[in-house]
């Protein structure tokens, strides 16, 4: 139940999620009601709901995004509906912390 683009690879599982050109799901990785824009990556194990994630992002093996509301507030920037927004920035000053 999932819209997927020309040039995805999906190793893991979709589900009702918007897939744009060349994303990259890997195994045991799970999307669910996200929109994934074009060339993003979405590491090993890692666990999506409810996420757009920008241009361009590698999303680290085994991140959970959408399941914690505090914690995605916290690291993201997440809407009062419950919607997370993901941007390069936001994973690079991740990785720094």
């Amino acid at each position: 139940e999932s819209m997927v683009s020309g040039g995805c690879i999906i190793s893991g599982r979709t589900l009702r999620s918007l897939l744009f050109s060349s994303v990259r799901v890997h195994s045991y990785a799970q999307v669910e009601w996200s929109v994934l824009l074009p060339e993003v990556e979405v590491g090993r194990g890692a666990r999506l709901r409810r996420v757009v994630v920008d241009r361009g992002c590698t999303i680290p093996d085994g991140l959970v995004i959408g399941e914690d509301a505090a914690d995605d507030a916290r690291r993201f920037l997440r809407t009062d509906s419950g919607i997370t927004l993901v941007t390069r920035e936001m994973l690079e000053r991740l990785a720094g912390a």
